[in-house]
C-alpha cells in the first residue's frame, strides 16, 4: 500500500508492458537558487511500485524557473528509472557466442539509455564480433563482410545493408556524429538479422533434424513392440 497516499500515478510498466497504476511509496523534493541571477529550479523523486506486478520504479520530476508554461508556471519535465524505452534483446539470443553476446548486451543497455554514440559504435562491435567469431579476420570490417558472402554465411543483398550500417558506425567513432533514433533502430535490426543468420537459423535448423531423427527412431522402436495382426481367415465351406 502507499505510505503517501491512496491516487495511484499511470505510467508504463517494463513488466507489464503497458500503462499500470502504481502507488507512490515515497517522496522526496531538493530545490536549488541562483540568487546572483535570479534562477531557481530543482526536482521531486518518488518511489513507485506497479500494482499489477509489484516492479518498483523511479520517477524524477525536474523544474527551472527558465522553463515555463503560458502562466508563467514552471514546465516538470519526468524521467523514469529504468528506462521505458528498452530494447529487449532478440528471440533466441542465448544461442550467441558468449563474446558476440556481451557485446551485443552492452549495445542493448546503451541504446536504452539514449548514449547514440556509443550505442552506434556497439552495433558495429557486434559486427565486427559475428565476423571474427566466424574467422573473417581482413583488417577492415568491409574486408570481413565479404569474406562472410564468400563463405556462404550472408548473402550479397544482406551485405549491402551491413555496409549500410558500417558507414554510420564509422561516423559515430571517427566523426563523432550521433546518429538519429531511427537509424540507430534501422542499425540494430541488420545487426540482429546478422546475428540471426549466423547463431540461431543454424541451431534451429539442427534442432530440427534431431527431432526428424528421433521422430523416425521412434517409430522403428514402436514397430517392434507392437505385435504383427493376425490374419482372419474364413474356415466354413
Amino acid at each position: 500500500m502507499s505510505q503517501e497516499g491512496t491516487n495511484p500515478v499511470l505510467i508504463d510498466c517494463t513488466e507489464c508492458g503497458r500503462p499500470t497504476k502504481h502507488d507512490l511509496l515515497h517522496r522526496k523534493s531538493t530545490r536549488w537558487d541562483e540568487e546572483e541571477v535570479g534562477i531557481c529550479g530543482g526536482a521531486e523523486y518518488q518511489t513507485l511500485e506497479c500494482r499489477g506486478c509489484g516492479t518498483i520504479s523511479l520517477a524524477v520530476d525536474y523544474w527551472n524557473s527558465e522553463d515555463t508554461d503560458e502562466d508563467g508556471d514552471p514546465i516538470s519535465i519526468r524521467t523514469l528509472y529504468p528506462s521505458r524505452t528498452v530494447r529487449k534483446p532478440m528471440e533466441s539470443h542465448y544461442f550467441l557466442p558468449n563474446k558476440v553476446r556481451v557485446v551485443y548486451e552492452e549495445t542493448l543497455k546503451a541504446l536504452s539509455n539514449k548514449a547514440p554514440i556509443l550505442a552506434a559504435i556497439g552495433i558495429r562491435a557486434v559486427v565486427e564480433a559475428g565476423c571474427k567469431d566466424k574467422g573473417c579476420t581482413e583488417r577492415n570490417l568491409e574486408k570481413n563482410i565479404e569474406l562472410l558472402v564468400k563463405k556462404g554465411h550472408l548473402a550479397s543483398d544482406q551485405a549491402d545493408f551491413l555496409h549500410l550500417q558500417r558507414f554510420m558506425g564509422n561516423a559515430a567513432a571517427h566523426e563523432i556524429e550521433p546518429p538519429e533514433q531511427d537509424e540507430l533502430t534501422a542499425a540494430l535490426d541488420i545487426a540482429e538479422n546478422l546475428l540471426a543468420n549466423l547463431y540461431v537459423l543454424p541451431e534451429l535448423a539442427e534442432k530440427m533434424k534431431k527431432s526428424k531423427a528421433q521422430l523416425a527412431a521412434r517409430k522403428v522402436r514402436t514397430a517392434k513392440l507392437t505385435p504383427p495382426r493376425k490374419k482372419i481367415t474364413d474356415n466354413n465351406p
